[in-house]
């Protein structure tokens, strides 16, 4: 798996635990992250208002503002192109035909 930046991570945790209340071990299960990981994420998410813990039922679950969040986030993520659509524009500047590879052969 790729390494993913914090801002993905806490997506995948929020997203984890967005159908109900979680236990860690299932929001671990379904982010792909290690317990060491969810702990630091957790305190973070807590901390931050995006993730709710129920000190009854040892089990968490994601807010409103976690949701906003994840909202934000997948928002940002339509924006960006994919790594094959990155991939064919190196292609394209990199082509014999590109006039940029003109230009630089002139000067």
């Amino acid at each position: 798996m790729k390494n993913r930046s914090d801002i993905e991570v806490m997506a995948s945790i929020l997203r984890s635990a967005t159908n109900g209340w979680e236990y860690k071990t299932s929001m671990m299960n379904t982010a792909a992250i290690s317990h060491s990981q969810l702990i630091r994420y957790l305190a973070v998410g807590i901390e931050k208002g995006l993730i709710e813990y129920s000190d009854t039922t040892g089990l968490y679950r994601t807010t409103e503002s976690g949701v906003f969040y994840l909202r934000k986030y997948e928002q940002m993520v339509s924006m960006l192109p994919s790594v094959p659509e990155i991939l064919d524009l190196e292609k394209e500047h990199d082509s014999p035909n590109s006039r940029d590879h003109v230009y630089s052969s002139v000067s």
